[in-house]
């Protein structure tokens, strides 16, 4: 991989709308913020999806050891142990006040808010934000009061 990080890099299509992708691409976010080799951000990406780190709540699932290990795979050692924490953090605080990455983001009314949430998140940071959300369309933003009118 060359250059910056884009999702399709990891077959990723957040701009679909998609929970799933929306996840990912966060989980990838969060990953390529830290100043670390984006391909070993994507190595250890792929090592956490292959073991099934799909959704938020897995990370409440496993240990600070185990999952250190799993990052250490993906080639993401020098940060391992900080990442596991943050990890560990970033996806307890988007399931108890989120619900979920889509929900976030959904909810959110531009990407400004959605900065703001993401930035108040114990380990993200403006980089991580804005890798994030700078691919993220308008057009999902405040989707959840649409859904709810239907």
């Amino acid at each position: 991989m060359s250059g910056n990080l884009s999702p399709s890099d990891l077959d990723l299509d957040p701009s679909s709308g998609s929970p799933q992708q929306l996840y990912r691409w966060f989980l990838a976010s969060v990953l390529f913020g830290r100043p670390i080799q984006q391909s070993v951000a994507a190595e250890t990406y792929r090592v956490l999806i292959k073991r099934d780190f799909t959704g938020p709540q897995k990370f409440g699932e496993i240990g600070r050891e185990p999952l250190r290990r799993l990052l250490d795979q993906g080639g993401y050692v020098r940060l391992d142990y900080q990442m596991a924490d943050t990890l560990h953090a970033v996806m307890r605080s988007i399931i108890s006040d989120h619900g979920s990455v889509h929900r976030l983001v959904a909810t959110a009314e531009n990407e400004a808010e959605l900065t703001r949430r993401l930035t108040a998140l114990k380990g993200i940071g403006p980089v991580t934000a804005r890798i994030f959300t700078d691919q993220i369309p308008a057009a999902l933003y405040g989707s959840a009061r649409e859904d709810a009118r239907d």
